[in-house]
């Protein structure tokens, strides 16, 4: 039986004698997340624990509690924060934040998502959290619209380093592809040892997913994913992208890694340079008023997805084997710590971004069609 029809029966069950479960959230590649209340920090939380399908592999044991390991190393707004990790029975249980808002995929839904402004912001912190995460030799590996989650007042937080590889962790055998195939880097794809410059990569999916609708490549069989991953570029970015940008996100999706922006600070360099280059609306980072989610705890038992939306149309096939974590956004926050960020770090944020864009204009004038053809620093492109 699976866990979370264990626990479902059991609303009352208490892990590590402090946390009372409640209403399931979500499901990802590994574990079952529930809403859960400590009765110690009087707070609620996000309470992950292994499927039971998965917790007597020593190989996936070690990845689950690496997920922890890694996630908890790293202090960053754009990060999603660890609070605790525990076990009991024989079964292991991470305790984070919880979170109210929604993941990427079902933001970009809303009428707020349209707005350019707001996605070269996204944008920018994904790259933030990640590079805060490489500077501390961790991958992540799992890079995708469902492990990206937007927040309710606008911050971005990076999800489920389940598949995050410490540099100095060797337990991943080579040849042994992780992660998920549709944002996954060339050298990934062939299970080849891999860096920052994949996640790069993956970052770069994203965006393209951002800013068209689409996946950067289009095939929902295996084989011939990974050939288009290798092999092939993604449909050209038109419509209403400015090239500028356009230029950023096929640079990040470059094949070779030497030809691809080689830290995340690079590429938020030229994500501000667009932001200068064009007019952009303000990026009004006030708290957005985002329509809830429906509660996953309602689909509990049935079969539809947590994301499905009545009368819409079936989903195209994806080859995305992992389920996105869907928080629900319907008790209310009683517990400040829940949220980490003080309430000016959108002024400040926003002051430091304009100081960079400035000094980067006064150091040195570009063209429009600059961005594209960026040397870096290093000469190491």
């Amino acid at each position: 039986m699976a866990t979370d029809d264990v626990i479902a029966r059991k609303p009352a069950q208490r892990i590590a004698g402090r946390y009372e479960l409640g209403v399931r959230l979500g499901r990802g590649a590994m574990g079952v997340v529930y809403q859960a209340r400590d009765e110690i920090m009087r707070r609620d939380v996000a309470l992950k624990v292994l499927t039971a399908d998965l917790e007597d592999d020593p190989e996936i044991r070690t990845r689950f509690l690496r997920e922890a390991q890694a996630a908890a190393g790293l202090s960053h707004p754009n990060v999603i924060t660890i609070f605790d990790v525990c076990e009991e029975n024989e079964r292991f249980y991470i305790v984070m934040e919880l979170l109210r808002g929604m993941v990427l995929k079902t933001f970009l839904k809303q009428p707020e998502s349209a707005r350019l402004g707001r996605k070269i912001h996204l944008m920018t912190q994904l790259c933030a959290g990640l590079s805060a995460a490489h500077h501390a030799a961790i991958y992540h590996r799992d890079i995708k619209p469902g492990n990206v989650f937007v927040r309710s007042d606008g911050l971005l937080k990076i999800l489920d380093f389940g598949v995050a590889r410490l540099a100095s962790s060797n337990m991943t055998a080579s040849g042994f592809v992780v992660g998920t195939p549709d944002y996954m880097s060339p050298e990934q794809a062939r299970g080849e040892e891999i860096d920052g410059r994949s996640d790069i990569f993956s970052a770069g999916g994203v965006f393209y997913y951002m800013l068209t609708g689409r996946k950067p490549f289009a095939a929902t069989v295996l084989p011939s994913l990974f050939h288009q991953i290798q092999n092939e570029d993604p449909e050209p970015i038109d419509g209403d992208v400015p090239p500028e940008l356009a230029a950023v996100v096929m640079k990040a999706l470059s094949k070779k890694r030497e030809t691809r922006y080689q830290t995340c600070q690079e590429l938020i360099a030229d994500l501000q340079l667009v932001t200068h280059l064009y007019p952009l609306e303000a990026l009004d980072t006030a708290a957005m008023h985002l329509v809830p989610e429906t509660p996953v705890s309602e689909n509990v038992g049935g079969g539809s997805r947590p994301d499905a939306t009545p009368g819409a149309a079936p989903a195209a096939p994806s080859t995305d084997d992992t389920a996105d974590f869907v928080p629900a956004d319907a008790m209310p926050v009683t517990d400040d710590t829940v949220s980490l960020d003080p309430p000016s770090w959108k002024s400040k944020l926003k002051a430091g971004i304009d100081a960079a864009i400035a000094g980067v204009a006064g150091r040195r004038p570009r063209t429009s069609a600059s961005v594209a053809s960026r040397q870096p620093s290093t000469g190491k492109r």
